[in-house]
């Protein structure tokens, strides 16, 4: 496993000479990067220290959980800190954490940042007492936190205690809240009469589960009231106990017939393992990851299912339980399930969740046996974190791909236009026969060219028979806000980020009027930048002539919702980021990400070159065009002052390979992905600091391959702290380009907290 610098971790006081086997052990410290350090395995450990094992080692005298990442033969004489107990709970299979390692390096983050990710959610580690002493104010068995402890012990009696076995670091796992459960008690004689139906049907949906199940699930399970589950109690049918909640399980009820279709896809993907593109309709995602499921939980594996975010997570789990065949386990797995993720890990990790679905982390829970890994939606953004998360930087992809390539399963990719990145031939992924769109709605392209205008008369007269013949129009922009840049009418000039180099977007501030404006004609608001999100307020005049005849350019979601609104007489509502208004009008206005997630009779695109604007975004472009024809279930109008732009022309054919066929080569040429990489570094600190981390560190280590630019000045973030400087990394290989920004992370770990890095690879796929 690749991974950071080994060290050893030596004792304090006196040493002896001491043969064996040596750890090779990755500290879970919060805020810290340390390399992994060698710790001797004593006698009576040897067979449960393993890679994978969750360990307490010394360090500073103090001890610490950390996880096996490898060995290192034999002590040879070191003086070395011996491991002081396994921690079974916390433990990993070795496979997961070759993936993390794996993941570590992708994504030039520290290993311990990596394994946390997949560690049981909610842990935190306290410190189980074993032998008091007698002015102790604890027992045997009682837990204390090291807060605690040196409060009021002190620090080094804290220390001693901990040397001479009276207290052990323990993890502490989340408390359980308590259910009701619903169990038969076998007594037919309590058996309801026939004509009561419901009661009938809950006893039925008991047969299959001896161990009970929850009320509240058997009720949804069955549509039965309270009523009739009060009855069953009364007449001592069944029983409620109380139990620790269960993970969040729901039992699939479903035929599987609508799955047959898939079956000869899906078979050949899993018979043969490794990485495949199936390029299937959007909407036929939930279907065709139905299929694999069947088809891997037959073979004797569990299967992971991917998907961007938490609403397609919980719709997926929805639509998993109506079509899979009735007996089989699903349970979601992210962030937003509070208490209840923990159970979750812990029942896919047991075996008893036979489809777990959830956002990119759960590519890293350990699962009893893993047949297959599906992800949905391939080429969503929101299948790696944003730049401001803290998190893994991974793409779900990547880590799928990794996971099966270790773990020797499939792994299948969803998506009517995979990424390139994926659909490239150098990726190594296979390709399934793909199943083409049966529908496809007519398509119209207005030429804007020479017109001045913002809205065509054919767009507004295509909304207007659309209302009016009781019809649904979701109208498509690229930026939210009231205008994409503001520029001179005198001299040109567009108001742009002194950083980025971007147009700064105009977005209305919540205290004021959209519609309000200011004597130079340009609606109040604020100027934002979308690299680095710079604020500024609108200008008055012209920051280049002084003009004041400045103008708004550019649609925007709710520069276009007030224009049409204004054209038609009616309301229009606005679905983009945290503005929500209106949301079951006849039109709707709004960003790709929220208006294309539902079905409209119509929809209409009014400046389709916006999502065409650059080189790398070509890509983005397309795949939103097609799915804006997917979701219209009538007509998709587009307006266009490039009516002959290849990617838009294959976009509104359904023609994705001609699309991939046209702009490969280029990038290929360019070394742009999917055939190179980039890291973006932000660095927090004084400019000496970045200085001596750049030129000192980076640049002499630098090989042939992998090209940085100059250290960039950069402004305040969005969360209002101060991101001083950027530098990019390009290179063809991946790892190398990781390893080179791996050199500035760590240089920024050891200067004390003087400086900070934030490393983001690939960042065009965000």
């Amino acid at each position: 496993m690749t991974g950071p610098t080994t060290t050893s971790a030596r004792r304090r006081g006196p040493t002896h000479r001491e043969q064996g086997r040596v750890a090779r052990v990755s500290l879970l410290i919060p805020s810290h990067s340390l390399p992994p350090l060698d710790y001797l395995v004593p006698g009576h450990l040897t067979g449960e220290v393993r890679v994978g094992a969750a360990v307490t080692v010394p360090l500073s005298g103090y001890g610490r959980v950390g996880i096996v990442v490898g060995f290192g033969g034999s002590a040879d004489g070191r003086a070395l800190e011996k491991v002081r107990t396994v921690v079974r709970s916390l433990s990993l299979p070795s496979g997961v954490v070759k993936l993390c390692g794996w993941a570590s390096m992708a994504s030039a983050q520290p290993l311990p940042t990596v394994l946390q990710v997949a560690l049981p959610p909610g842990t935190r580690l306290a410190y189980e007492v074993i032998r008091p002493a007698p002015d102790w104010p604890w027992k045997a068995g009682d837990q204390v936190t090291r807060t605690e402890l040196r409060r009021t012990l002190g620090p080094a009696a804290s220390r001693t205690a901990e040397v001479e076995g009276r207290i052990s670091l323990s993890p502490v796992h989340p408390e359980r809240r308590m259910v009701e459960w619903a169990v038969a008690s076998g007594d037919e004689d309590a058996s309801p009469p026939q004509r009561a139906t419901r009661q009938r049907e809950l006893l039925r949906a008991l047969e299959e589960h001896a161990s009970g199940l929850p009320a509240r699930e058997l009720l949804r399970m069955t549509g039965a009231g309270r009523g009739p589950l009060n009855q069953l109690v009364r007449r001592g049918a069944l029983r409620l106990t109380a139990r620790p909640d269960g993970a969040p399980i729901s039992y699939t009820r479903g035929s599987g017939v609508d799955l047959d279709g898939y079956r000869e896809g899906a078979e050949r993907a899993l018979k043969a393992g490794g990485s495949w593109v199936w390029r299937t309709s959007t909407d036929e995602g939930p279907v065709v990851a139905a299929a694999i499921a069947r088809l891997a939980v037959r073979r004797g594996g569990q299967i992971l299912v991917l998907a961007p975010d938490v609403g397609c997570v919980d719709w997926l789990v929805r639509d998993l339980v109506r079509l899979l065949p009735a007996g089989l386990t699903v349970s979601p797995y992210h962030g937003s399930l509070g208490r209840e993720r923990a159970t979750a890990y812990e029942a896919a990790r047991s075996g008893e969740v036979d489809v777990l679905v959830g956002t990119r982390t759960a590519a890293l829970v350990p699962l009893a046996s893993l047949g297959a890994i599906c992800v949905v939606d391939e080429p969503n953004e929101d299948h790696r974190a944003s730049r401001d998360h803290k998190g893994l930087h991974v793409h779900a992809r990547e880590l799928a791909m990794a996971r099966a390539r270790i773990e020797g399963a499939a792994a299948i990719f969803l998506s009517p236009t995979p990424s390139l990145r994926l659909y490239a031939p150098e990726s190594g992924a296979r390709r399934l026969s793909p199943r083409l769109p049966v529908r496809w709605p007519s398509i119209g392209v207005v030429d804007m060219r020479g017109t001045g205008a913002s809205l065509s008369s054919s767009l507004i007269d295509g909304c207007r028979e659309m209302v009016r013949s009781g019809g649904r129009v979701g109208v498509v922009v690229n930026r939210r806000g009231l205008a994409t840049s503001v520029s001179c009418r005198h001299c040109g000039h567009v108001v742009c980020c002194p950083s980025c180099d971007r147009p700064l977007a105009l977005r209305s501030e919540p205290e004021t009027d959209p519609g309000a404006a200011s004597n130079n004609g340009v609606p109040k608001g604020a100027l934002v930048c979308s690299g680095c999100w710079r604020r500024e307020k609108s200008p008055d005049s012209c920051p280049a002539c002084g003009s004041e005849r400045l103008r708004a350019v550019g649609l925007a979601a709710e520069g276009v919702r007030d224009s049409l609104a204004e054209a038609l007489g009616v309301e229009v509502g606005l679905v983009a980021a945290e503005n929500r208004e209106s949301e079951g009008t006849r039109i709707v206005v709004g960003t790709p990400r929220l208006v294309l997630r539902e079905g409209w009779d119509m929809v209409a695109i009014p400046d389709a070159d916006a999502f065409f604007s650059g080189y790398l975004s070509t890509e983005k472009g397309f795949r939103v065009i097609y799915r804006a024809a997917e979701a219209s279930r009538e007509r998709l109008l587009v307006q266009t002052r490039s009516p002959g732009h290849p990617a838009l022309l294959a976009a509104l054919r359904s023609d994705y390979e001609s699309f991939v066929a046209t702009e490969l080569p280029g990038r290929q040429a360019l070394g742009y992905t999917p055939y190179g990489h980039v890291a973006e570094i932000s660095l927090t600190g004084p400019e000496g600091e970045v200085r001596r981390a750049v030129e000192s560190k980076l640049r002499p280590a630098l090989g042939p391959d992998v090209k940085a630019t100059e250290i960039m000045p950069l402004p305040s973030g969005p969360d209002g702290g101060r991101i001083s400087w950027r530098l990019l990394l390009r290179g063809r290989v991946r790892t190398e380009v990781a390893s080179a920004a791996a050199i500035v992370a760590r240089s920024a770990a050891g200067t004390g907290g003087k400086l900070r890095a934030r490393i983001e690879m690939d960042p065009e796929e965000v």
